[in-house]
């Protein structure tokens, strides 16, 4: 490592220490803390441990402030210092990594004797930082790195130390660390150092996505009026969505093979503060119809929550929802968002995807302005533009990224987020047909159906999903 960057390291962690009373220096690898910590409130220090991907719970009536130094001290230890007189309960658990397991603390409780029951979640409050030229957003304190071949999980806690970071989480199955700095870190001058570290293969911000505005549309049928017919026989394709989350109702209920919430692992996925992933999951599934008529039978919809409630998400959230989608569903995968700033670890993780035989469908987007948008512009990821009356809608991007257009109105609404659930319906309609075809053999199809132009008609799709 270069002097400079022990010189910023050493400089972040000492501001970090002697930081007021808004922040407390903190650092956790598996069971060794480091927290410093002056007249503290209790539920401030415990946020410290829900940055650092911990779920927290406490008592709204235990109040405590916390003044003291430790380093390099057992977690347990420290927590019975600064809990007490308070009950609590600490959940660990043993995680697979990408460089080897690793033990996490996963959860503290805390509660006054004989009220287990008024603990309530400490949820933590998203930071999102701006570059100064303004073209890109990301998780303030946190970085994304992937180490390269030979690298061992002692270069992992090595550089831990070095930055004074927490591991938030990993993702194995993409090789991939989400890490917390301390409070002051500048993500991107860190991230132009650790480009030089022999060991590390990709690192990157956080960055941050959000769900497209749709626009207003004519209003089709509603699901609510279309009784919804599930595919017979076993093991039915099912289209894994996206997105904000999922608002239940009677036939959405039955189309809906399964739901998760990446957002927050573990809790029930139930609502959807944005309503975009509802109405997504309501086209995926073939409640909603932008060609105007029933084209059929519907197909079954797998829910994934990546999009926080006020409709953003970051890149780490959303490779978990996509490792999920791989793992959980056959079907097509359906991305009805995407972001100008390209990544290399959001294009990994659509490699694995497709190496892994899964369709990705993904919207272009709702400005015309000719830029890629990511993801529907990586290698091997289906672009969706919008179409009205035979051509494109004025409001859709186009450009070599787009490889098909579909209509984009439906539900009252219009935009390539409609198309993009769309096409992921008629493909999982034609791979539940043709139970042979490969992920290249359906996009073959649909491109000869579409034609040259790449529009496809109600007619191209009815001729398409003849049995």
């Amino acid at each position: 490592m270069s002097n400079r960057l022990q010189i910023i390291i050493w400089i972040l962690w000492v501001a970090a220490l002697s930081a007021s009373a808004e922040m407390c220096g903190f650092r956790l690898d598996q069971d060794r803390l480091w927290l410093a910590a002056e007249n503290e409130p209790l539920s401030r220090v415990l946020e410290c441990f829900a940055e650092a991907g911990v779920r927290v719970e406490i008592d709204p009536a235990v109040r405590k402030t916390v003044t003291g130094t430790w380093r390099n001290r057992d977690v347990e230890t420290v927590l019975g210092t600064i809990l007490s007189p308070n009950n609590y309960r600490l959940d660990w658990q043993r995680e697979p990594g990408p460089l080897g397991p690793m033990t996490r603390l996963t959860g503290i409780r805390v509660f006054r004797e004989g009220h287990a029951g008024a603990a309530r979640p400490l949820w933590k409050t998203r930071r999102i930082e701006t570059s100064l030229d303004g073209s890109l957003r990301f998780m303030a304190r946190e970085i994304l790195i992937g180490f390269g071949p030979g690298a061992s999980i002692d270069d992992l806690r090595a550089l831990l130390a070095r930055l004074g970071g927490t591991i938030i989480a990993a993702n194995p199955e993409l090789g991939i660390y989400r890490i917390l700095l301390p409070e002051g870190a500048n993500v991107l001058a860190l991230l132009a150092e650790l480009q030089r570290d022999p060991h590390i293969a990709r690192a990157e911000p956080n960055y941050i996505y959000d769900l497209p505005g749709l626009l207003p549309g004519e209003q089709t049928a509603a699901s609510d009026s279309v009784l919804w017919s599930a595919p017979e026989g076993d093991s039915p394709i099912a289209v894994a969505v996206l997105d904000s989350g999922l608002v239940p109702s009677d036939n959405l209920n039955r189309a809906v093979l399964s739901a998760f919430d990446a957002t927050n692992p573990g809790v029930p996925l139930t609502a959807d503060a944005v309503g975009h992933g509802t109405l997504m999951a309501q086209l995926a599934a073939g409640l909603l119809d932008p060609y105007g008529s029933p084209i059929g039978e519907g197909v079954p919809v797998v829910a994934i929550k990546a999009f926080a409630d006020d409709g953003a998400a970051d890149g780490f959230t959303l490779m978990n929802a996509i490792t999920y989608a791989v793992q959980n569903s056959d079907g097509p995968i359906s991305l009805s968002w995407g972001s100008e700033t390209p990544s290399a670890f959001v294009e990994a993780a659509m490699t694995y995807a497709v190496n892994q035989g899964r369709l990705i469908f993904a919207a272009v987007g709702n400005e015309n302005t000719g830029k890629p948008i990511y993801p529907a512009a990586y290698p091997g990821v289906i672009g969706v533009a919008a179409s009205k009356n035979g051509g494109y809608t004025e409001y859709s991007n186009r450009g070599e990224f787009v490889d098909l257009v579909v209509p984009g109105a439906a539900g009252g609404s219009q935009g390539t987020s409609i198309s993009t659930a769309t096409l992921a319906h008629i493909a999982a309609k034609y791979q539940r047909i043709h139970p042979e075809a490969s992920s290249g053999d359906i996009v073959n199809a649909l491109r000869k159906a579409a034609g040259p132009t790449g529009f496809l008609t109600e007619d191209a799709v009815k001729r398409l999903l003849i049995r």
